[in-house]
């Protein structure tokens, strides 16, 4: 079942103000029309003060009421809103036990128990498919293994960042490679990447893992990441059979900043500064689509300037599918980056329920150090 949703307020917020200044015009309104019409008969002028003080504190009373109705009926539909999305974050997270909770005869009524119906159709016809001796989407375990040997369990430091980066697993696997590659003989200089499939064919798992080893190869013998998706981009267009591809995203930390590339990747940077998280996408194409030219002119990075306590976080596009990510990284960006990483995992770990998640999920992160 999915668990009760608490709604963040947005939507009552917004009701209540509106109610709020309707029913106080409405009552300034109604009171300057009566007061207006029978001030002429009032020949005592304390009598008309008194009656336009008590016609502006009816008003503000009446849009104070109407603020309140607002907050409480924006608040019903705003729970009612998020237990939808939860369970509709679950189905996609692959939970077949899905109890949507659909009361009242409204739209929002209608829509949980198309939601309902679509879950347990769902939960039935992968039931079926058991039964009958098939099995559910996944990665083939020895890939898995492939990609495990590589992924690093702890990230190398650079001065002036708390950088780490983590793998979440789930239940069908993934194919999302990671790792931060130091700048020989300059700590305060590294490259992260990540490199994922396009597609999951057999041909898509060789091409993200001989992506990620030509990146990682040139990003160690000293070549800039241009350079080094240049590198990769020419091995897989010559090795692998036309269309083959993987896509790969790029950070390059310095003293001075940050530097986004992207090849083929559609999942953005995200910058968390101020409790804000903005959205940053550089260009390019896929690696292995082009011979050189053509790819090495779609590469347009994007510079980003770093001042202390500003978080970068590359993730895959699990994570962006999840529910409440965005919401997680505004609440712990703040906070160091080791507890940062724990709350924001911990957190999608524990509301994936006991189905767990369904995909891995990726997560990278570079802070400025220093005060915000």
């Amino acid at each position: 079942m999915a668990r009760k949703g608490k709604s963040s307020g947005k939507i009552a917020l917004k009701l209540a103000l509106v109610m709020g200044v309707v029913c106080l015009l409405g009552g300034l309104i109604a009171a300057v029309a009566v007061i207006t019409n029978l001030s002429p008969s009032v020949s005592d002028g304390d009598s008309v003060k008194k009656a336009w003080l008590v016609g502006l504190l009816l008003a503000a009373v009446v849009g104070a009421l109407g603020a309140v109705a607002g907050w409480v009926v924006g608040g019903q539909f705003g729970t009612r809103l998020t237990d939808l999305g939860l369970a509709v974050s679950k189905l996609g997270r692959g939970g077949t036990e899905v109890k949507v909770r659909s009361s009242g005869d409204d739209e929002i009524g209608a829509l949980g128990r198309g939601l309902q119906f679509l879950a347990t159709d769902l939960a039935k016809l992968l039931g079926e498919h058991e039964k009958g001796g098939g099995t559910l989407v996944s990665m083939d375990p020895q890939v898995k293994q492939l990609r495990d040997k590589v992924v690093p369990q702890q990230l190398t430091g650079i001065d002036g960042y708390e950088v780490d980066g983590s793998l979440a697993a789930g239940s069908r696997g993934g194919l999302d490679y990671f790792d931060l590659v130091r700048a020989e003989g300059e700590s305060g200089t590294g490259t992260c990447y990540l490199v994922s499939g396009e597609g999951n064919s057999a041909m898509t798992v060789v091409a993200c893992r001989m992506a990620r080893d030509e990146l990682h190869r040139a990003l160690a013998a000293g070549a800039v990441p241009r350079k080094a998706l240049a590198h990769a981009n020419k091995v897989l267009k010559q090795t692998l059979p036309a269309g083959c591809c993987a896509r790969a995203t790029l950070l390059q930390l310095g003293p001075d900043g940050a530097k986004l590339y992207q090849a083929g990747a559609r999942t953005p940077l995200l910058i968390c500064q101020r409790g804000e998280v903005l959205e940053l996408a550089a260009e390019g194409i896929a690696l292995g689509l082009d011979d050189g030219p053509v790819f090495e002119k779609s590469i347009r990075p994007q510079e980003i300037q770093m001042s202390p306590g500003t978080r970068l976080v590359l993730c895959n596009d699990t994570a962006l599918r999840t529910h409440g990510f965005l919401d997680l990284l505004r609440q712990h960006s703040p906070r160091h980056t080791a507890m940062f990483m724990n709350m924001v995992l911990g957190s999608l770990e524990q509301d994936a329920g006991a189905d767990g998640l369904r995909e891995d999920l990726v997560l990278l992160t570079a802070k400025k150090a220093g005060q915000a």
